[in-house]
């Protein structure tokens, strides 16, 4: 099917529709990762002669400049990966054998025919917020604010008030965080304790290999060779399915989180994760990571794995849930 046409009729020079500025706001801005983009996109179009410092900015003059979803997302900057994980996170199928064309059209089939917006929300959300254009890795959660940041959930999620615990929305905005970072070669020292500790294991079909190491550099060092020896890409699921927090005996803050292993091509396994979280009053009170169990699993993923089908997570997964602040 060429890309220009969908359910038949040609979508080359036609303006974006509401429901499309609904489903950019929500791809660009709501996923925070890629807000960077927005920016760069929006800072092409006006050939850097304007000082582009708001998500609501970009967007006005992407709609504006562009006027054309399928021209905004056929922009180099806009990459095939970023529309794959946006579909795959909202359990949109794609063919195996997927280019970048028929991911385009995919998206803005599901964005006019499929995805439900509440319009009035997305009207008085924090979309027009200042945009931090640093390149810093480090996040914090003091004094527990922990964003307002919406996530992807079935409707029956939605309604579970358990979801918007503390310990469990900072368990989303961690995992993001981390697996961004990972997949971009971009964690710090700094991100860990001195004295963390990993424990990797890898499961193929005939063999299992299990590494242990102490130390940031250490982990971090065994964290990318590990994902540059099999080329892996990490797809957390952020829903709250995938992501949860819990509190072990010793007051360590537990965020347990499981997902889909891509190449640039396939999707080749799943995995599982558990991290120990501190604050460190030394640096500005931010969470480090204390500890990390993984599991790598090479096996297909017809769907998005959920916690509640790990073995490995089991028993984390019945540890206290605190309902308040995380202190």
């Amino acid at each position: 099917m060429d890309i220009l046409t969908i359910h038949g009729f040609d979508k080359k020079n036609m303006p974006i529709t509401e429901q499309e500025k609904l489903g950019i706001a929500d791809f660009l801005v709501e996923e925070e990762q890629n807000v960077p983009v927005l920016l760069q996109v929006a800072r092409s179009v006006t050939k850097n002669i304007c000082d582009v410092t708001t998500t609501q900015e970009a967007l006005d003059y992407v709609y504006i400049q562009i006027g054309d979803t399928l021209a905004l997302l056929n922009k180099r900057l806009i990459t095939k990966e970023m529309i794959f994980k946006y579909l795959h996170q909202r359990k949109i199928q794609v063919n195996a054998d997927f280019t970048k064309g028929a991911l385009v059209s995919k998206i803005i089939e599901y964005w006019n025919s499929r995805l439900e917006f509440n319009i009035d929300q997305k009207k008085s959300s924090n979309i027009s917020v200042a945009v931090n254009n640093s390149n810093s890795t480090q996040w914090s959660d003091t004094n527990s604010a922990i964003p307002n940041i919406a996530y992807n959930s079935s409707e029956s999620n939605r309604n579970d008030a358990s979801q918007q615990y503390p310990i469990h929305l900072l368990a989303r905005k961690f995992t993001e965080w981390f697996f961004s970072n990972l997949n971009n070669h971009v964690l710090k020292v700094e991100d860990f304790w001195s004295d963390s500790q990993l424990q990797l294991r890898i499961t193929a079909t005939d063999q299992i290999k299990d590494y242990e190491c102490a130390g940031a550099s250490e982990v971090i060092l065994n964290l990318l060779r590990s994902k540059e020896q099999f080329g892996f890409y990490f797809n957390p699921n952020l829903t709250h399915n995938g992501v949860q927090g819990r509190m072990n005996v010793h007051g360590l803050v537990l965020v347990l989180a499981c997902g889909t292993l891509h190449t640039e091509q396939n999707c080749v396994g799943v995995f599982e994760c558990t991290f120990g979280l501190l604050r460190d009053p030394f640096s500005e009170n931010n969470w480090k990571v204390k500890t990390m169990q993984c599991v790598l699993r090479s096996q297909s993923a017809a769907i998005m794995p959920s916690l509640c089908d790990s073995e490995t997570l089991v028993e984390a997964l019945l540890l206290p849930i605190p309902e308040g602040e995380i202190t």
